[in-house]
């Protein structure tokens, strides 16, 4: 029967070749390139085809330190084509002949398909071309046939004794449970998996105990689908209706209910409206467990729906992932998802890994048999747990998470991981979570009673219940009415007496609290203006940084005259020797500096070593004017993601670990996606895409712990559990930060706002050489050296005034240039620093060239530099390094040029 099957297929795939012409002539694969297909039902799983190249680019990125055993003596390429292939065969096919075969040729591998049957479909077609495939999902115990299905294997293991099914079982068997109802829909998958589970269900043994167990199905139905392959409404109503509830000899509560999820939840839907047995246990299968319905208002507060899912890792390959992932997600302003949504993301990924593996252990790359025989022998440890196949090519050793769907405080609904279950009795475990059921309530672990798999005997017979609730309806108002008529005439007599005392008493303590309230308003209107001039005198005696300059700017441009500009400059290279400073500003904000000052002084008065440290800090897609120009916290936990060492505020000892946080400034060709005011005066937009910007930060370390993550995987889960530090036993109080090492960098996180100050914002890009329009001096000594050069011989006087000159008549022939004064005056330079400023100003007009847009003056006291893009003077000599605004005026009009 099966060399009959094949050679049908054959017929069939040679009718399609002839269609599209020589499809079997494959054309020599380039060495360096090697191409994996992806079939999956993308409708109804949008983020595979996201994860799916995100994988891929992850291998091909070398020396990022996940899975660079792949390859890694050969520079080759993975590329990735996706195709839509659902849960039908048909379609399937033709996304596996139209989308995945290019130039007529397949790929070197495929990955698919979501269901069983339309994975049997392809792996027929693709066996014939030697392709080997991995699905990360199906679970027919069919595909274990390896003369059917030579090149298949899988992530899961098959829905039988070996996989699902043998999990189901153990799972009610270790509830105490002997008595299940079941519910199928019309599709083969749901009857196999029903016809499998009574093979395995109905049988007599003895259990650990020495007690007979012997498994017993109450009731069964299969709900039939329509012409569009959703449920027949009739039909649900009609299973329904026949479940026995009323005799607990012959009912059972716990109804297992086999079906899609697009298929599920209408059944479920339907239960919940026509107020169906609101104790009934619905016990699931991993096509419907583990989703979310569309709309959730029908669910009841507590469901009762639990079963078995892929297990759900959490192992450090899958924080090592899922941390890749969020750094991805953010850095594309992408939603970040604090866990994998779904248990198949793991799964997919893991199929990507397995397949990468084996293709760079075989020397020929078209060799089917070869990989597959390579792929069915490798161990590692995956996103979704320890992978292993056996020789079918099924995972080996399933494990299945139980998850049980719960109500939130927030009203939402989510599935929560409750326990876990192998193929055999006696691996279930419960988890830390609770197990809630409807009608009992929620238990923890065995010690807890699970509740019966009978319906509770009804108190009164069925017959009987319209009747007397018929009785209750007129009788009970009646006798409520009278006693209470009653109740109210006793009551009020005694009422009035009281209520004179009680006014005349309440009207003498309403007059004691209004005068207590009126003191009160007093003292808090005096506390407020108190706390006002405090914070005011406060700000006044607060000492400014000594680099600052007298200006109201938040952002300050420092110079390549500053040696600030070249001690960021050096650091900055440190650890990226290819990387030049295009800008940097020094952040001057008051309320902010107080506020960092504040702890600072915190630290002294508890005789805590401020242990003051300057450190790198990226903000990644967070526009950097968030923080500099926030006038409360400036670095805030109400930003921070949860990393190694939980949900704190990272900073880094090397710049080039803060790099892969960087923030990317917009260009004048790009378009802004937030609000944030990037592109003003203070701070211009990028000139070009490369440029990068993060702070250099100020940050209070304080008492430090050093934990090393990496000394075991409960040491690495105990650190991403991190809120505040822990505790120093020496002093019984708390660290002030923790520190780690991760990516070659020691890092600092604190869990509190204030403990960091913005020192420097600093723009930067990365490259072979210099880029003289942005950076125009290599060195310090450079700059120096051309600064002193281009004074004198074209841009500075030295004039014999002790302070910026007096005014005088006119400068020159056409223009003449004023600066700005302390007393709020226009004041004209001298008659020699007109002309050089003229001459000067000119030549930079005429070539605009970075160089020249700055100019010295010199007097007996001071040097101050002119800025002509800016049209700003600058005092180069006293510490606060004034800053004053210039003019250039037409001397004939007395007006702008």
């Amino acid at each position: 029967m099966k060399v009959i099957r094949n050679v049908n297929l054959l017929l069939h795939l040679i009718i399609l070749c002839s269609l599209h012409q020589n499809c079997f002539a494959q054309r020599p694969s380039q060495n360096n390139k090697i191409r994996i297909g992806l079939l999956f039902d993308t409708t109804n799983f949008e983020w595979v085809g996201d994860i799916f190249y995100f994988v891929l680019s992850l291998i091909n990125d070398k020396g990022n330190g996940w899975h660079d055993e792949i390859f890694a003596n050969e520079y080759v390429s993975l590329e990735g084509d996706v195709a839509n292939s659902g849960c039908d065969e048909r379609k399937a096919l033709d996304a596996y002949w139209s989308d995945l075969r290019k130039n007529n040729t397949p790929p070197h591998a495929i990955i698919g398909c979501r269901c069983s049957g339309a994975t049997s479909m392809v792996a027929r077609v693709a066996g014939l071309e030697r392709i080997p495939q991995v699905s990360p999902t199906a679970t027919s115990s069919k595909l274990s046939d390896t003369e059917e299905y030579p090149y298949l294997s899988r992530m899961v293991a098959p829905d039988d004794g070996r996989g699902q099914v043998g999990a189901m079982v153990s799972m009610l068997r270790s509830f105490g449970w002997n008595r299940v109802s079941i519910l199928t829909t019309d599709t083969a998958y749901a009857k196999d998996f029903a016809n499998e589970f009574r093979r395995l269900w109905l049988v007599s043994e003895e259990n650990a105990d020495g007690e007979n167990w012997e498994g017993e199905v109450a009731y069964t139905n299969t709900i039939l689908l329509n012409t569009e392959h959703m449920i027949d409404e009739e039909s649900v109503h009609q299973a329904l209706a026949g479940v026995p509830t009323d005799d607990p000899t012959i009912n059972s509560r716990v109804i297992l209910l086999l079906a899609h999820s697009h298929h599920a939840y209408p059944i479920l839907e339907a239960a919940a409206k026509t107020s169906f047995q609101p104790d009934t246990i619905w016990v699931g299968i991993d096509a419907w467990i583990g989703q979310n319905p569309i709309a959730t208002d029908w669910i009841p507060p507590v469901p009762g729906y639990l079963g078995l899912a892929p297990y759900t890792n959490e192992n450090n390959d899958y924080l090592d992932f899922l941390t890749r992932l969020q750094h991805y997600q953010y850095t594309l302003g992408m939603e970040i998802w604090e866990t994998l949504p779904d248990v198949r993301v793991g799964l997919v990924v893991d199929a990507v890994v397995s397949l990468a593996k084996a293709l760079s252990l075989v020397e020929n790359r078209r060799d089917g048999d070869a990989i597959t025989s390579v792929l069915r022998n490798l161990t590692f440890g995956g996103v979704s747990g320890e992978v292993s196949f056996t020789p079918e090519g099924d995972r080996h050793k399933p494990l299945y998470s139980v998850l049980n769907l719960q109500k939130e405080e927030n009203g939402e609904f989510k599935w929560k991981n409750v326990a876990t279950t192998g193929v055999d009795l006696g691996d279930f475990g419960y988890g830390e979570g609770k197990l809630c059921f409807p009608g009992t309530g929620c238990v923890l672990d065995f010690n807890d009673e699970i509740p019966s798999d009978r319906y509770p005997v009804p108190a009164i017979p069925t017959r009987y219940q319209t009747e007397i609730a018929l009785w209750a309806l007129i009788v009970l108002p009646i006798v409520t009415i009278l006693f209470l008529l009653f109740a109210y005439r006793y009551c009020r007599t005694k009422k009035k007496k009281k209520a004179l005392q009680y006014s005349i008493s309440s009207m003498q303590q309403k007059m004691k609290i209004d005068s207590q309230l009126d003191n009160l308003n007093e003292q808090i209107e005096e506390a407020k203006k108190k706390k006002e001039n405090l914070i005011k005198e406060r700000f006044r005696l607060q000492q400014r940084p000594e680099t600052w300059t007298d200006t109201d700017k938040t952002l300050v441009e420092v110079m390549p005259s500053d040696s600030e500009y070249w001690d960021i400059f050096y650091r900055l290279r440190q650890d990226m020797p290819t990387a030049y400073i295009a800008k940097v500003w020094r952040v001057q904000n008051l309320p902010l500096w107080t506020y960092y000052s504040f702890h600072k002084d915190r630290f002294v008065s508890m005789d805590i070593d401020e242990n003051e440290g300057s450190v790198w800090h990226g903000t990644t897609n967070l526009d950097p004017e968030v923080i500099y120009n926030d006038k409360q916290d400036g670095f805030m936990m109400q930003f921070s993601q949860k990393g190694f060492w939980g949900r704190g505020i990272y900073f880094a000892e090397k710049s080039s670990y803060s790099h892969m946080y960087a923030y990317k400034p917009p260009t004048s060709r790009t378009s802004i996606r937030n609000s944030f005011s990037i592109g003003d005066e203070e701070r211009p937009r990028a000139e070009k895409a490369d440029e990068r910007e993060m702070f250099l930060t100020k940050l209070l370390v304080g008492s430090e712990v050093f934990i090393n993550r990496e000394e075991s995987p409960a040491k690495a889960e105990e650190c991403r559990r991190l809120t505040v530090p822990p505790v120093n036993p020496d002093t019984n109080l708390k660290y002030n930060s923790v520190s780690g090492e991760t990516a070659g960098s020691k890092v600092f996180v604190v869990y509190e706002n204030g403990r960091a100050y913005p020192e420097y914002l600093v723009r930067y890009y990365q490259s072979k050489a210099r880029d003289e329009n942005r950076t125009p001096y290599e060195t310090r000594d450079e700059a120096n050296k051309e600064l002193q050069e281009t004074a004198p011989s074209l841009l500075s006087v030295t004039a014999a005034a002790s302070a910026p000159p007096a005014p005088t008549s006119v400068t020159g022939p056409s223009h003449e240039w004023k600066y700005f004064d302390n007393d709020g005056s226009w004041k004209l330079y001298s008659p020699a620093h007109q002309t050089s400023l003229e001459n000067a100003f000119q030549l930079w007009d005429m070539t605009k060239n970075g160089k020249l847009s700055r100019v010295q003056i010199q007097t007996d006291e001071w040097t101050y530099e002119i800025q002509f893009d800016k049209m700003t003077q600058r005092n180069l000599v006293h510490p606060n390094h004034k800053e004053r605004k210039v003019m250039r005026l037409n001397a004939r009009q007395l007006g702008p040029s």
